[in-house]
């Protein structure tokens, strides 16, 4: 089996048509599909119902677990090379599966590959957003926040049967972008330079939903990689990361603190080597003066 496609629903009915159609139909034909019905109320379980085809494994929780826990119920049950995600909101380019496992056999340095997407949907014209491709960039990059869309993704099955890598279910809505930053720590990520999937834009998604819980969930992944670079942060030290990283306003008093707190974490990154210098030092800069821009 060269690639396992897992895609959690729930309450999916308006759209999931769409997005499983876009699988079943790729270019690449060895693949299993496993889909994980989180007890949806709607008519989800009758369109699932009505889909025949050897390629799906279907799952029926009993009790509703929540999107990452499904993710990693799936990864338990991969026979793939590779894990694909997919939601069941999206679609799929139809040479989605073979243009990323192409690349993940040529380019065995990657443990991680997304794509550029399309946006599309709440009566927005769509449009192509481009994603980063250098490992380095995006490696820094990740101290910020997420470089990759997460249903655009393929990552090696090793990431997770090797390294123990999993979704951190703690992390609840935010936890696709600390799933990128332990791979990151493993190995190099990219993104395909092509739009591989459309990502639809509505109402009913995480995003949208739940915005406030996601950006909480991402200052404590943004503070957790600081243990990387072994610091051990005070309470200031932390409301200033964060500001730092998140464009904060901050108060005058606090600005000349500024300096300081980046030029320890290039002391300690060249200490620990965790990044490349002069993207980490290009990387804080941009930091620095979009977070003084917003001040003056």
């Amino acid at each position: 089996m060269k690639i396992s496609v897992i895609m959690p629903v729930y309450n999916s009915g308006k759209f999931i048509e769409k997005s499983i159609d876009s699988i079943l139909k790729q270019s690449f034909a060895d693949f299993e599909f496993i889909i994980i019905d989180d007890v949806s109320t709607d008519n989800t379980r009758l369109l699932l119902d009505e889909i025949q085809d050897s390629r799906i494994i279907r799952i029926n929780n009993s009790k509703q677990t929540g999107n990452y826990k499904c993710r990693n119920q799936g990864l338990s049950i991969s026979k793939g090379k590779y894990i694909c995600v997919m939601d069941s909101d999206d679609i799929a380019h139809s040479d989605r599966l073979l243009k990323q496992y192409n690349f993940m056999e040529s380019n065995p340095q990657f443990m991680a590959t997304g794509s550029d997407i399309i946006f599309f949907g709440n009566n927005q014209s769509p449009n192509v957003f481009k994603r980063l491709r250098d490992e380095h960039e995006i490696k820094t990059f990740l101290l910020k926040d997420n470089v990759c869309t997460h249903p655009s993704l393929i990552f090696r099955k090793e990431v997770f049967s090797k390294y123990g890598i999993t979704y951190n279910e703690n992390y609840y809505y935010a936890a696709d972008y600390n799933l990128m930053v332990d791979i990151s720590k493993i190995g190099a990520i990219t993104n395909i330079p092509e739009p591989l999937l459309c990502y639809r834009i509505h109402s009913g998604q995480i995003t949208s939903n739940k915005h406030k819980e996601q950006m909480m969930f991402r200052d404590q992944i943004q503070l957790r990689q600081l243990s990387f670079l072994k610091i051990r942060p005070s309470i200031d030290e932390m409301l200033l990361h964060l500001c730092f990283m998140n464009e904060l306003p901050l108060p005058e008093s606090k600005l000349s603190l500024l300096k300081k707190w980046q030029n320890k974490l290039a002391l300690k990154n060249r200490q620990t080597c965790i990044y490349k210098e002069d993207y980490l030092y290009h990387f804080l800069e941009e930091r620095k003066n979009a977070l003084l821009k917003k001040i003056f």
